[in-house]
Formats: structure tokens, C-alpha cells, sequence
């Protein structure tokens, strides 16, 4: 089964595949990266997200969420691309990189939120919407507390329980997508490592530890996403920009 698929630009420009986060869908992706210079930009929504509903559950992990990419990226024609993604999508492009170097080019890790462990800790509540009503979440003394400390990363969360479906969020909570942060080093490709300050979802130190991991990438730190939205768009496209183009 093929994913649902969107692509911006002109067909002779350079493929970017880019890949969205957890709970969200290709519309992250053509909202937040407008003014790309240069670029095929192809945007998919994931098994369980947007329009690519009809999956199994059982089956959603990275491996299998990077395979349904190769099976996109072959259904277009592409042998090799930029790839890149934001969260969850992050953590899919390395999985990538380790499986299929062959089929990458550069490579953009936007506010990465995964290591080498499943269930990471500062991705608990985003887990338990899949779990839990409404009502139950917001309760919650965790969710009260980041309320009370980063009201917007808290009502992002919130913002999840208009989607349909999320048994996602729990299934991938539990899968990781490699093994070892040492697996990184053998990663060539050239990457862009942002990371986004006052954002609890996805820790500065997340993107540093994968940035130290790779050995050829840059770490970019841009403005605070959910406190700065204007000027953090600007410098995102403005870095991507520079990365790819250069």
C-alpha cells in the first residue's frame, strides 16, 4: 500500500523527501516549509497519519515507516534525494541513512526527539493521548505542570486529540529507530542538526547528542519554536536554504 503523497515544485528540480512528526501529517510539512529555493519538495503522510489511514497498527515501527519511503520514493522514479524530517520524521531519516545510504544525499534533522531507546521520557504525554480521553490527559499532574510551565508546547499536545485514529502515538512511543547512538558514526551523508530552545517535546539535548554522533554535521540552534513562531520559520527555511544549496 502506497502513502498519501503531496509535492511542491518543478519536476527538474532537486528531490526533498521530508517527513513530518508524530500525531501531525504532510500539511506540517507544506505550511512550515514554504520558500524553499531549488527544490522538489514531497511530502508524505506516514501510516496512521493525514490520509494514509489504512494501515495495520501491528506493523508501524521506523523500519517499517522507512521501508513505506523507499516504496514511495521507487513508485516516483527517485534513486537518490535529500531527506529529511521534523520529530519522529527526524528519527525515520536516520533510520534511513543507516538502512539505505545508498538512496540519500544530504540529510535535515529538524528538532529530533528520538535516541537509541524506546520510550523516551520527555515523549510520555504525547503517548498517553493515545491512551487516555480527554477529560483523563489534562487532568493529569504532568500535563498540569507543563501547562503551568510552557502553555504552548501543552496546548500542542492537546491539539492532537482532533486527529482521527492514535493508536500511532503509543505504537511508535515503544519503537526506536536504531540501536546504538554509535551506529550514527557511520552515517556519511551530510546532515543540517537544528534544535529549538523552551521546547520540552524535543530537547536541545537530543539534536547536540545526534549532531556529536555524526560525523558530518552541523548543529544549528534556531529560535524558540512555540514562543518565537515568525522568526523561527524565517531562519528554518533560510538554514535549509543554505544547507542544500550549497
Amino acid at each position: 500500500m502506497l502513502l498519501s503523497y503531496d509535492i511542491l515544485g518543478l519536476d527538474s528540480a532537486e528531490p526533498l523527501v521530508f517527513l513530518h512528526g508524530l500525531g501531525a501529517g504532510k500539511i506540517q510539512t507544506t505550511s512550515g516549509l514554504l520558500g524553499l529555493e531549488n527544490i522538489r519538495l514531497i511530502t508524505p503522510d506516514m501510516p496512521g497519519h493525514g490520509e494514509s489511514m489504512d494501515f495495520d497498527p501491528e506493523t508501524f515501527s521506523f523500519d517499517s515507516f522507512a521501508d513505506h519511503v523507499i516504496a514511495l520514493m521507487d513508485h516516483l522514479g527517485i534513486e537518490q534525494c535529500h531527506l529529511g524530517g521534523l520529530s519522529m520524521g527526524s528519527a525515520i531519516t536516520l533510520n534511513l541513512a543507516l538502512r539505505y545510504p545508498e538512496r540519500l544525499k544530504k540529510l535535515i534533522l529538524l528538532r529530533p526527539s528520538w535516541l537509541d531507546s524506546t520510550c523516551p521520557a520527555h515523549l510520555k504525554l504525547v503517548a498517553d493521548v493515545g491512551e487516555m480521553e480527554q477529560s483523563d490527559f489534562e487532568s493529569l499532574p504532568e500535563f498540569q505542570t507543563l501547562l503551568a510551565s510552557n502553555e504552548p508546547v501543552a496546548k500542542s499536545i492537546i491539539a492532537v486529540y482532533q486527529r482521527p485514529g492514535n493508536a500511532v502515538l503509543g505504537r511508535m512511543w515503544h519503537s526506536r529507530p536504531f540501536a546504538s547512538l554509535n551506529d550514527l558514526q557511520g552515517i556519511s551523508a551530510p546532515a543540517l542538526v537544528m534544535a529549538s530552545p523552551r521546547d520540552d517535546l524535543h530537547p536541545e539535548s537530543v539534536a547536540s547528542a545526534i549532531a556529536n554522533a555524526l560525523p558530518n554535521s552541523q548543529l544549528i540552534d534556531l529560535p524558540a519554536r512555540y514562543h518565537q513562531p515568525e522568526a523561527y520559520r524565517q531562519s528554518l527555511i533560510q538554514n535549509i536554504n543554505q544547507f542544500l544549496n550549497s
